[in-house]
């Protein structure tokens, strides 16, 4: 692929990392590919080299990179022996250059071993290698895996990704349900719901056929969310935490409330049995109302079941 120089030279090191031979591929990753990148953000350059490249720090500052390049020596808390790759931060006058050098390898065998999951780290290597904007691609490896993945992942997130999320979260629905307005399991109800905030941005990205951004991105309209999605969530965020467990009317309304989210984010993929898990307040808790044990739940249970009826 040609890339106006302009452009190329105007990235710190990828000239240098360019003219060497064991570079297969340099490619840019992270929020300045993404669009949504701010005074704050290093600027993520991916190195992929030949795999009999010694991965250390020693190799990459003495032979790929300038004498004049500056290591941010701060220890970030992971440990790299564990890892197919080495990351190492130079400071330069407009910022943090992170540069992460790995094996090619690593995307070939990530691209011949992926299949469909919910892992996250498998989602953030998905959405890395298949979003990835490709500066150096001598071989064409870069670009021939990451249109792959885009075929086989991005274009079908309709098919595999929406179901997958759907059903998480309607699991979880079912028992924040359960915690929340039977139990009053207050720290519980409120991590169930923090999960299920989650699940509901990362299906707005999948419903209208993108993958997931990164989790510090995942509710920002910088990263392609849609700004009325980002408000409502938000609007629900604020009203979970303020929820007393206790106050079961003031449950009930956080449901409500997630419902215009759930019809607005699911509008383009309407699961097939609808959104079949609100009908814990239109069966499972009117019949568990039933129960001798339970009649105290009767008219709670009664109201919340009016409130849901016309929605399921």
């Amino acid at each position: 692929m040609t890339f106006a120089p302009a452009r190329l030279h105007a990235l710190p090191y990828v000239p240098g990392l360019m003219a060497r031979p064991e570079v297969q591929g340099i490619a840019l990753c992270g929020s300045h590919r993404q669009g949504s990148d701010d005074a704050f953000s290093d600027l993520d350059l991916w190195v992929f080299v030949e795999d009999s490249v010694p991965l250390s720090e020693a190799y990459v500052l003495e032979r790929m990179l300038p004498s004049t390049a500056r290591q941010e020596m701060l220890f970030e808390g992971r440990d790299d022996t564990l890892t197919p790759h080495l990351v190492i931060n130079l400071l330069t006058e407009d910022g943090v250059v992170n540069i992460k050098a790995l094996h090619a390898g690593v995307l070939s065998r990530f691209a011949e071993e992926a299949r469909p999951g919910l892992d996250p780290q498998f989602l953030e290597d998905l959405e890395n290698y298949a979003t990835m904007e490709v500066l150096h691609d001598p071989h064409g490896i870069l670009s021939e895996h990451r249109t792959d993945l885009r075929e086989r992942f991005v274009h079908t997130t309709g098919t595999w990704l929406v179901p997958a999320l759907t059903a998480r979260y309607a699991s979880l629905y079912w028992r924040s349900v359960y915690q929340g307005f039977l139990r009053e399991e207050s720290a519980s109800w409120h991590h169930l719901m923090g999960q299920m905030i989650e699940l509901l941005a990362q299906l707005e990205a999948a419903c209208d056929g993108r993958l997931p951004p990164p989790a510090k991105w995942l509710l920002s309209e910088n990263a392609g969310a849609r700004a009325q999605v980002v408000r409502t969530l938000s609007h629900v965020q604020a009203e979970i935490r303020s929820v007393n467990c206790t106050e079961k009317s003031s449950v009930v309304r956080v449901y409500h409330s997630l419902a215009r989210v759930e019809s607005d984010v699911l509008a383009p993929a309407t699961p097939p049995h609808g959104m079949w898990w609100r009908k814990v307040f239109t069966e499972r808790l009117p019949n568990l109302a039933l129960l001798p044990d339970h009649y105290d739940l009767r008219p709670r249970v009664q109201a919340a079941a009016a409130l849901f009826r016309d929605l399921v």
